[in-house]
């Protein structure tokens, strides 16, 4: 079969399954028709039921699917499009853009922005909710104490989902954090503005599956993978700033500059024999030298 009739036929099934699935809008509902036609176009693309690359049905189908108007279906194609979930061309149709990816240097701490701005991306960052609490039991040591902020923040890559962040920070060493101060700024920066310089500190990351909580705000799927990046940042000084979880959907490229450490040779059995005989008669020779003296 020609590649062209193969990819008519899987948009022809794939706009087939759509119309299966979709929702029909409700007349009941006070937000605009336009917008319910967002929403639902948006979880088909979240939960990948129109995967990246994959075409949109038509304006015609979609208008026939939830009985409305052509200028409502623009409206929210329009709304998909100012998002970066789709692209409109001409001739094409509408199609389901691929997501972003992000790419960070494991060795590098902090500057996730700045990393971004490097790869002509912008970051944004949205604050859930700052709150005390203590922190967990592997983090108390680190941070030296039981009284911590627990700062919940969503990181935002053209305004796709990519990254759930979950920190806590001694709150005797930052006792004004807020959501309205951390809103848009760098918890780093703010750090540097309290007197404290973070330095670094070890990670890990393992992979784990989307829990309910994490998939809402991450918009995949409960189950779906995740990598998950788990450590802690130091001052110069060895005091811990933050103890740190942050759950990346897969679309996250983790950049590791690995080096190959030389080994020293090997030494055999019969080698050191050999040298300790000659540190032996290397002692004596010093000692006749020291007694002819």
């Amino acid at each position: 079969m020609h590649v062209n009739a193969i990819t008519h036929t899987y948009d022809e099934v794939v706009h087939t399954e759509v119309r299966g699935q979709l929702p029909r809008v409700d007349r009941d509902d006070p937000r605009p028709l336009h917008v319910q036609i967002f929403d639902i176009l948006h979880q088909q693309i979240s939960s990948h039921a129109l995967p990246p690359g994959s075409a949109l049905p038509t304006e015609d189908e979609l208008q026939q699917q939830f009985g409305v108007s052509r200028s409502v279906v623009r409206q929210a194609l329009a709304s998909l499009a100012d998002r970066g979930l789709i692209h409109r061309q001409r001739g094409r149709g509408s199609v389901v853009a691929a997501a972003p990816v992000l790419r960070r240097s494991v060795q590098r701490a902090g500057g996730l922005s700045e990393q971004a701005v490097a790869q002509g991306q912008q970051l944004r960052t949205h604050v859930v909710s700052v709150q005390p609490s203590a922190p967990p039991d592997a983090a108390l040591g680190e941070l030296g104490t039981g009284r911590a902020w627990q700062i919940e923040r969503v990181r935002y890559l053209d305004d796709v989902p990519v990254a759930y962040m979950r920190t806590w920070v001694p709150r005797e060493l930052f006792p004004h954090f807020t959501a309205e101060l951390l809103e848009g700024n760098s918890l780093l920066a703010l750090m540097r503005a309290h007197g404290y310089a973070p330095a670094g500190g070890p990670r890990q990351v393992q992979a784990v599956a989307a829990d309910p909580s994490l998939a809402a705000f991450l918009e995949v799927e409960a189950g779906d993978p995740l990598l998950l990046l788990e450590g802690v940042t130091r001052d110069t000084s060895g005091q811990g700033l933050e103890w740190f979880s942050v759950w990346h959907r897969a679309n996250t490229v983790f950049d590791v500059d690995a080096q190959v450490v030389a080994t020293p040779p090997a030494i055999s059995p019969e080698q050191i024999t050999r040298l300790r005989s000659m540190a032996r008669e290397l002692d004596a020779a010093l000692a006749e030298i020291d007694g002819s003296l």
